[in-house]
């Protein structure tokens, strides 16, 4: 299940301590996901990288936890619970929804302390101002599921296990209402560089749609487009964390952990 920072902040899961001093990462996961998705990219970046990982309410050891019910509201607690632990300058990441959390986030870490994130890492999300709502949130529970896995978000065979549907089909549809019910504020920015990555099968994300980050921040935007559907970073583990070597700065190891 991975360490706390301390034993009172069920918001941050540390899986692999890097360097005392190395650069600090703080992921953000996408709408439906825990923390433990990261282990495996904690691990590939302890050499390098202190690792954080936020871990959203309503899902592993808080199964029994509140959901947040907009994005606002998750943003605004997973900042101040992140806030004590944040070095002066971290990288952000966030894949799918968690992209738009680490977007409010570093909005919020600048309006608090005057500083931004050192870099915005945001994976297979359309920028802000390009979100549609497409009323995932009021399909049935078949229709979801089946969205979902669409996506390869899941495991194909739970639809097979009706205990553990139960588990993460209010979570997801939680998450998706809030995804789906956000809209950027007028001229939302972050003052840090922006990397994007874009899966070239995405069927949620197009190239223009992920061209418009450049709109959200003052300070520079990339675009990668890397092979894969919405979750390469699961079909295409290696893939993903050359990019992330290569946005980061980082040499890649002799042997990869991911």
């Amino acid at each position: 299940m991975g360490e706390y920072r301390n034993g009172r902040n069920p918001w941050i899961r540390i899986f692999h301590p890097g360097p005392e001093g190395a650069r600090q990462v703080v992921c953000f996961p996408h709408a439906g996901g825990s923390a433990s998705y990261y282990r495996p990219l904690s691990e590939a970046l302890s050499r390098d990288a202190n690792t954080l990982v936020a871990q959203y309410p309503g899902r592993e050891d808080r199964i029994s936890e509140e959901q947040p019910r907009s994005m606002a509201e998750l943003a605004d607690a997973a900042y101040a619970a992140l806030r004590p632990e944040l070095s002066e300058r971290p990288v952000f990441f966030g894949h799918s929804m968690g992209a738009i959390v680490a977007f409010e986030v570093a909005r919020r870490m600048a309006r608090d302390t005057g500083r931004s994130p050192e870099r915005l890492v945001v994976s297979a999300c359309a920028a802000p101002s390009r979100r549609t709502d497409a009323g995932l949130r009021f399909l049935d529970d078949d229709e979801l599921l089946a969205e979902i896995m669409e996506l390869g978000g899941t495991d194909a065979g739970v639809g097979g296990h009706p205990e553990l549907l139960r588990l993460i089909l209010p979570v997801m549809r939680t998450d998706v209402a809030v995804a789906e019910a956000y809209e950027a504020d007028a001229g939302a920015v972050v003052d840090c560089p922006v990397s994007v990555i874009l899966p070239d099968r995405d069927p949620k994300v197009t190239q223009i749609t992920a061209e418009a980050w450049r709109e959200h921040t003052t300070a520079g935007t990339e675009v990668r487009v890397v092979e894969g559907g919405h979750f390469y970073l699961a079909t295409h583990p290696r893939l993903f964390l050359e990019h992330m070597r290569r946005i980061l700065g980082i040499a890649p190891a002799e042997s990869e952990a991911i």
